[in-house]
């Protein structure tokens, strides 16, 4: 039998001219035409419309799907004639060669880029590297959907419903309250100032029995602050007094005889905005006399990093700055050409100095105008948005380099172009394909490169669940688990990305690596010895039980129960994540498989996949899943290492593929997969560039894939080949009009 697990590479004879007419066609017609004939009007599925091998250009996704559908065995029905295990894969090689073969031939593809709001971890990091506080926003932002590829960058589900829009209102306010440092608030109200007016008798007035007088105020940031009342008791009787705030009793003071001036202050939390303060006198006793109000701040709370965040923003010089409506309009161009990361017009900017004015001529101080300004700009779509010029036709043409630059910045660091990115920008030289290499290189190792390597590598293996939506709750397994463990996982996921692409390491590596990243805590839970610390360190392993990416506990966790391990989820997880294989849904009418271990259940879990693979419904995907998982059955759902499944009986790794190749345990499974490392390269670079570009990829996109694979082949795999020719591709480079795009709206 052919052996399904073969990489295209591998030499094929030569075939006639007429292959596709002779050889392939007629198969599929014989197999396949009984439900998707051409020129039945019922039918959608329109591959057999290609009558030679040029016309499946035009039905190319059509055609992969026929591949991926014999490979799985998922079509014809089960209920139809069949075609042999042979044809099955002759055709299935046949189609992915020629697919990949002539997936140039159309010409290069670039695509449309929507416009699409920041994340709201791009949005953190931005406000980071834009004003300076870091207030958790990514937490307390409505969860970002992932879309596309399986990435929450996808402009196709970043959508701005009105109640984000109001958060992002107020976040604007608590963020340039908490970077710019308004001078504290003083103010003192002489007793004849005070409402209601009335003839004053020297420097005090009286308050008669059941009247108020009152002040008011604007509070410009939120806080403590400390009112005071200075007063007079003529009686000889002690006298109640009300401090009032905002119409409501704040705090109640006795007043004693005759002891001349008395203070009396009360400390109260104030929001931003307008706030009245007063004095009352109740009912039924004696007037007293009002000196004067007072009310200070005593205590804001800001980051401890605040003044560092002012003098960046106003350019402070040993703390002073100019205060001039000039030196405004200069601040505020500067902020918006960065916050909106491309150069700003004067008509652009008339707006936000608008609002500058508006707050100079009702007296606010120089920085409550600074802040007013500077909010609408945070809350401009030009800032929260990735804005781009629309393509004019369907033409490839270059996006310009302050675009490149947001590209390329929110690719590796998932935040806006530092200044180094901009002066490239400006100088028209960042788009030279020397720069942008040796920019990647740069970006790579900065530290805010984490974050790439965090959040692709949680989204791509799913392990950044681990913890959260991802935890067990088997009795057994609590006693072990624990939220530490659970963060150990992810990081040692992350550690793996981050080791293999700063090295620049084979991404071969996260198949068959010899070693893995463990701190103490880690390595007694693998039962590894020799390890000490709370740091996560490279370790070198050669028992084959760790190493790669199915060595990662998280791995394994995220594939199984919360009460168990499961062949089908890992196999599944394995084709799908790593080999781009979709794997269909269970039919309806199949019953499901127990989800938790049942101690009086003779049959182990792999004997009870056997009898349900009886049925031809579940075989066809089951024959392709359940190998892969028996292979990594050595696993528990903690992925600590076992020698017996969950019921005590001795456990059985071993797996027959449907080509017929065996093998025992994980690496051997390894081994197999290695010979699959094609599919593997292909569906890296295809999440990998999915991730960068935020979209959909489409199936145009395929010739920027094979020449990712092929550059990977040339440069002996290498990761950061990878990064650095997505960057360097046609779809990162450049835009053009699509059809999907004309028939989608400019923005969310």
């Amino acid at each position: 039998m052919a052996n399904c697990w073969i990489s295209s590479a591998v030499a094929m004879e030569p075939e006639a001219a007429d292959h596709f007419e002779q050889k392939i066609r007629p198969v599929l017609t014989q197999y396949c035409a009984s439900c998707h004939d051409p020129e039945d009007p019922d039918n959608h599925i329109l591959f057999l419309k290609a009558k030679t091998a040029p016309e499946m250009q035009h039905l190319r996704s059509s055609w992969g799907s026929v591949s991926a559908q014999l490979r799985n065995r998922t079509m014809p029905p089960p209920d139809e004639e069949q075609p042999s295990e042979q044809e099955r894969l002759e055709i299935a090689n046949w189609i992915d060669d020629h697919l990949r073969a002539t997936a140039c031939e159309l010409g290069p593809y670039a695509g449309h880029v929507t416009t699409r709001r920041l994340n709201r971890l791009e949005y953190e990091n931005t406000i980071r590297d834009l004003v300076g506080p870091q207030l958790g926003y990514d937490e307390s932002f409505p969860t970002d959907g992932g879309g596309g590829e399986g990435f929450n960058n996808n402009g196709e589900t970043l959508f701005l419903p009105p109640m984000l829009m109001e958060r992002y209102v107020e976040a604007a306010q608590e963020i340039l309250d908490a970077a710019i440092i308004t001078p504290p608030l003083r103010k003192e109200f002489a007793a004849d100032r005070l409402i209601p007016t009335s003839e004053s008798k020297g420097e005090f007035r009286p308050l008669k029995p059941g009247a108020d007088l009152t002040a008011g105020s604007v509070i410009y940031v939120a806080g403590d602050y400390e009112l005071t009342a200075e007063v007079r008791n003529p009686s000889d009787k002690e006298l109640k007094l009300v401090l009032k705030l905002d119409g409501l009793p704040a705090d109640r003071f006795t007043l004693k005889v005759k002891q001349g001036d008395q203070s009396l202050q009360t400390t109260v939390r104030l929001s931003r905005g307008f706030h009245a303060f007063g004095i009352h006198n109740p009912k039924d006793q004696s007037e007293f006399q009002l000196l004067r109000l007072k009310l200070k701040e005593v205590g804001i709370k800001r980051p401890k990093d605040a003044q560092k965040f002012h003098d960046r923003i106003f350019q402070a010089k040993e703390g002073k700055y100019e205060q001039s409506r000039e030196a405004a309009e200069r601040l505020l161009h500067q902020f918006a050409a960065r916050a909106f990361r491309r150069p700003v017009t004067k008509d652009e900017l008339a707006p936000f100095v608008a609002l500058y004015d508006r707050a100079s001529d009702r007296q606010d101080p120089y920085e409550e105008r600074i802040k007013l300004a500077l909010k609408g700009i945070l809350v401009s779509p030009n800032f929260l948005f990735r804005m781009e010029e629309a393509p004019k036709s369907d033409k490839i043409e270059p996006i310009d380099d302050f675009e490149l630059a947001t590209r390329l910045s929110y690719f590796l660091w998932s935040s806006m172009p530092d200044d180094r990115l901009i002066e490239l920008a400006k100088q028209n030289k960042l788009h030279e394909t020397p720069v942008l290499q040796a920019e990647v290189q740069r970006m790579l190792q900065d530290p805010k490169a984490d974050v790439f390597f965090d959040t692709f590598t949680g989204q791509w293996l799913g392990t950044k669940e681990v913890g959260g939506s991802v935890s067990p709750i088997n009795g057994e397994y609590k006693e072990v688990y624990s939220s530490e463990l659970a963060a150990d996982f992810r990081a040692e996921a992350i550690q793996l990305m981050t080791y293999v692409i700063r090295e620049n390491r084979s991404i071969l590596e996260f198949i068959d690596g010899d070693y893995c990243f463990l701190n103490e805590r880690l390595a007694k839970h693998y039962e590894v010895s020799g390890v000490q610390g709370s740091q996560l360190r490279k370790v070198d392993v050669t028992n084959g039980q760790r190493g790669g990416l199915l060595g990662l506990g998280g791995v394994h966790m995220v594939t199984s129960y919360p009460q168990r391990s499961s062949p089908v989820l890992r196999g599944a997880w394995v084709l799908e994540t790593l080999l781009g294989t979709p794997v269909p849904s269970p039919p309806a009418d199949v019953p499901p498989l127990p989800k938790k271990v049942s101690a009086s259940n003779a049959k182990t879990f792999r004997e009870q996949l056997e009898k349900h693979r009886d049925n031809p419904s579940c075989a066809a995907c089951h024959d392709l899943i359940d190998p892969i998982g028996f292979g990594l059955d050595n696993y528990d759902l903690l992925g600590r290492w076992r020698d017996k499944n969950e019921n005590g009986k001795p456990l059985d790794a071993s797996g027959i593929m449907p080509s017929g190749e065996k093998f025992a345990g994980p690496a051997e499974l390894k081994k197999i997969l290695l010979d699959r490392k094609q599919e593997f390269t292909r569906q890296l670079s295809r999440k990998v560039l999915g991730y960068a570009l935020g979209r959909s990829l489409e199936d145009p996109d395929s010739c920027t894939i094979e020449s990712l694979v092929t550059s990977l082949e040339e440069n002996d795999y290498r990761m950061q080949t990878l990064i650095e020719q997505i960057v360097l591709s046609t779809p990162f480079r450049n835009r053009q009009l699509t059809a999907a795009a004309v028939s989608q709206p400019s923005s969310h």
